[in-house]
């Protein structure tokens, strides 16, 4: 016969196991819904921003004439590099591969 204090013990053990499992699982659940949140977010902004930064930008250099040299001057920058790390961005955030995915903590 088994000891009931031992079986005590081990019922409490496997208890405690399971209820951090769950306690993982329910926290990459919400990390995973946080995670498609800020994926969505990245590509409405991305839709938005993009043309318009664009769009401003090159009508502010086809009418270089009309700005200083310093407006200008920020929106060559803003075409070449807040277009290019918008992209890169976007690649990472919305194409990429993201977190893991979401599956069932092992029982080990």
């Amino acid at each position: 016969m088994s000891d009931p204090t031992l079986d005590a013990i081990e019922i409490a053990k496997a208890q405690e196991g399971l209820r951090q499992r769950r306690e993982t699982f329910d926290q990459l659940k919400i990390q995973d819904r946080r995670w498609f949140l800020l994926r969505l977010i990245m590509g409405w902004v991305a839709i938005v921003m993009l043309p318009l930064l664009g769009i401003v930008s090159i009508l502010i250099l086809l009418h270089h004439e009309e700005f200083a040299t310093d407006i200008v001057t920020i929106a060559t920058t803003a075409l070449l590099v807040d277009i290019l790390g918008l992209v890169i961005a976007i690649v990472k955030l919305v194409l990429g591969d993201g977190p893991k995915k979401l599956e069932p903590t092992d029982m080990s």
